[in-house]
């Protein structure tokens, strides 16, 4: 099974690029007026507020995703769709106070629920970012990520995951749980290997790829760094993880598979290959 969708993975890399571009210009079809009221949300926000991000509506609600000063966080939009009609003034009036009460009630309290370590300690997960990705967004309010570094180029970060909120773990919830990364490195990855079924111990043919989409495939590269032997990653979106052998693929085809995805992924993470090796997660240098 993993042989067989490992050796369809570069056909369907592409395809899943061609797909990615027609569900973009197809998505907002559904109806005309919530399009043209996400592209000028979207607009307001690049234009009056820096800190925020908008990383694109939801498919099965009307809400979207925002990144709000480096924490994701769903946002219902039906009060702020009222505010539309409220001419240019009010509808960045509305968007301002939505996006304080955003921050009012979930980026920096921790003072509540994910104030309570045995409340959260389950729903702890780790995810891989970029050095860069960090240092754009690795402050916010008075506090840092935790994290740990993974090789020169990503780092290790932690969330509450929450289904419909996800929380970046900061320096002030290890201070207020009296823990310390490494406690909470240790049991994020134990909750990551709970979610799916174990990696195959051995990897052959042509590699293999691993999507269950669940916003936590390029965060299993955790789970093989105990792995005996040298092996060849990628993990070019948050939902996609590469696994191959240096001596059973083709380099160059899978590299330039890697960087298209990551070209047009919704959750880039890096686009390149890496080596790994005793644990440690080394780039290798481009092919062309």
């Amino acid at each position: 099974m993993w042989l067989w969708i490992g050796a369809a993975w570069l056909a369907a890399a592409w395809a899943a690029v061609l797909v990615h571009h027609r569900w973009r210009q197809r998505a907002p079809a559904i109806d005309p007026r919530f399009a043209t009221f996400a592209l000028r949300l979207e607009n307001e926000i690049e234009q009056q507020h820096p800190n925020v991000r908008f990383l694109g509506m939801l498919p099965d609600r009307f809400a979207c995703l925002l990144a709000v000063d480096g924490q994701e966080t769903v946002v219902a939009l039906h009060g702020l769709f009222s505010h539309a009609d409220n001419g240019t003034d009010g509808f960045t009036r509305a968007v301002a106070r939505l996006l304080g009460e955003v921050r009012d009630v979930g980026l920096d309290h921790i003072d509540d629920d994910d104030g309570d370590f045995a409340f959260v300690a389950a729903s702890l997960l780790p995810q891989v970012r970029t050095r860069a990705w960090l240092s754009e967004h690795g402050t916010f309010g008075d506090s840092g990520i935790a994290h740990r570094a993974l090789g020169e180029r990503l780092v290790v970060v932690y969330v509450i995951d929450e289904g419909a909120d996800m929380v970046f773990v900061c320096r002030k919830h290890l201070q207020r749980w009296c823990k310390t990364e490494a406690e909470v490195h240790d049991l994020a990855v134990v909750n990551l290997a709970s979610r799916c079924a174990p990696l195959p111990e051995r990897v052959r043919g042509n590699g293999l790829v691993l999507r269950s989409r669940d916003g936590y495939d390029a965060a299993r590269v955790l789970l093989l760094l105990g792995s005996d032997e040298e092996l060849l990653v990628a993990l070019p979106d948050r939902d996609t993880l590469w696994v191959g052998r240096a001596r059973e693929v083709d380099v160059a085809k899978v590299t330039a598979a890697v960087e298209a995805v990551a070209a047009n992924a919704p959750h880039p993470v890096e686009g390149g290959l890496f080596r790994l090796t005793a644990g440690q997660l080394e780039l290798l240098p481009a092919t062309r």
